[in-house]
């Protein structure tokens, strides 16, 4: 899982903008005029008091910029906020955000790992759904990957809207990625020749879970649908691990 983190919203010179202060005191890297992608979680306004928390989370592309703090005397990082993104979730001067960074300057922040930046963000965990932590544990770099995770963070939003057969559709269309275009590149040593036939078996497998005709007929229930995420995640994760480790690898160019 990337950063999560709990910031003050602040307005100053006709702009409001994401206070980014602690997350720069523990990865002094960030700087302003950078690509972040973000999920927004929670919203509270200057007394503390629920506006709203978003399910799914609502995702954004935003730039970062810098302020100038008067206690410090230094220009810090923080993420600007468009006019249209302040109106369409009604932000307020003082409020404080509940956000998720996924990636920064175009690269996953923290793959397969999670930081907690700001009092209170532990906490904020405990509200998040299995297949949230689950997903959001996967900032990957590998494109292949990466495209399988889309799949599978549509498939959870078209869940939470209640379209099932939506969520199915994008499952399916996940572990179509994998199948055809992560298992072709797979190479591996003699002892393991068989790991890319018994990963598109199960890739197979999984797929029949949310096809018609298969082992539910008709519209496949929310709780098949849910497993079969959740499997899914797991698999690219140990694709992921299994990449990362050395115990496979992929051919370029293909």
């Amino acid at each position: 899982m990337p950063v999560v983190m709990i910031s003050s919203i602040n307005f100053k010179d006709s702009r409001y903008y994401i206070d980014l202060d602690e997350l720069v005191s523990v990865f002094p890297h960030i700087e302003g005029s950078k690509n972040i992608k973000l999920y927004l979680v929670e919203l509270r306004n200057e007394t503390d008091k629920l506006v709203k928390r978003f399910k799914p989370f609502k995702e954004l592309e935003l730039k970062t910029a810098t302020y100038w703090n008067e206690s410090t005397k230094k220009w810090v990082p923080c993420i600007d906020l468009p006019e249209d993104v302040v109106s369409r979730f009604n932000i307020g001067k003082n409020y404080q955000v509940t956000i998720i960074l996924s990636t920064y300057d175009e690269k996953p922040f923290l793959p397969l790992e999670i930081k907690h930046i700001g009092y209170g963000s532990e906490k904020a965990v405990e509200y998040f759904s299995k297949i949230e932590v689950n997903l959001l544990s996967l900032s990957l770099e590998q494109p292949i990957l990466n495209n399988a995770v889309s799949y599978l963070w549509d498939a959870y939003t078209r869940l939470e809207e209640s379209d099932i057969e939506g969520a199915r559709t994008s499952v399916r269309n996940s572990l179509q990625v994998l199948k055809d275009e992560f298992v072709p590149k797979i190479e591996v040593i003699e002892e393991a020749k068989d790991f890319p036939k018994n990963l598109k078996d199960l890739v197979n497998q999984l797929t029949e879970f949310v096809h018609y005709g298969g082992p539910h007929p008709g519209v496949a229930p929310r709780t098949t649908t849910e497993v079969i995420i959740l499997i899914t995640i797991e698999l690219v994760k140990y694709l992921a691990k299994s990449l990362e480790s050395g115990v496979i690898s992929l051919r370029e160019g293909d």
